[in-house]
C-alpha cells in the first residue's frame, strides 16, 4: 500500500529580515565577547609588554579598560538573547568607543579599526532593522 501522507516543507519565515537581524546580532555579540575578554586579559596581566599590562597603563586607560571589560560582555549577552536592553547597551558601547578614539584621541589614540567596526556595524543594524520593519508593515 502506498503512503498517501503529504509531507509539508517548512514554510518561509514570515519576515526573512528578522532572521538576518538575529544572525547579524549574534555575530556582533561574538565580536563584543572577544573585545570584552581582551580587556579582561589586560586586567589579569596576561600581557607583560609596556602599555599592555594593566599596572603600566595610565589612569584613564585603566578606567576605560575596567569599564569596557564589563560593558562589552553585558552587551554581548544582551545581543545574543535579543533583548531590548542588549541593543541599548551595544549602542552605548559603540558610541563610547567611537568618542574615545576620535574626540578623546589625544588621551586614547586614534584607532580607526575600532571606529570603523562600530560605525559600520551600527549602520548595518539600522539598515536591517528598517528593512524588517518595512516588511512587517507591508505584510500587515
Amino acid at each position: 500500500m502506498i503512503d498517501n501522507e503529504v509531507t509539508q516543507l517548512p514554510s518561509e519565515p514570515d519576515n526573512p529580515y528578522d532572521l538576518a537581524l538575529t544572525v547579524y546580532l549574534r555575530g556582533v555579540s561574538c565580536m563584543l565577547l572577544i573585545l570584552g575578554l581582551r580587556h579582561w586579559l589586560y586586567i589579569a596581566g596576561v600581557f607583560q609588554d609596556p602599555g599592555w599590562s594593566f599596572e603600566t597603563m595610565s589612569a584613564p586607560w585603566q578606567l576605560v579598560t575596567i569599564h569596557l571589560a564589563v560593558v562589552d560582555l553585558v552587551a554581548a549577552v544582551g545581543l545574543w538573547m535579543r533583548v531590548a536592553w542588549g541593543n541599548v547597551i551595544w549602542v552605548y558601547v559603540a558610541l563610547f568607543e567611537v568618542a574615545m578614539h576620535t574626540v578623546f584621541a589625544e588621551t586614547f589614540g586614534l584607532d580607526l579599526i575600532i571606529v570603523a567596526f562600530h560605525v559600520v556595524s551600527l549602520l548595518i543594524f539600522v539598515a536591517l532593522l528598517v528593512m524588517s520593519r518595512r516588511h512587517e508593515a507591508l505584510a500587515s
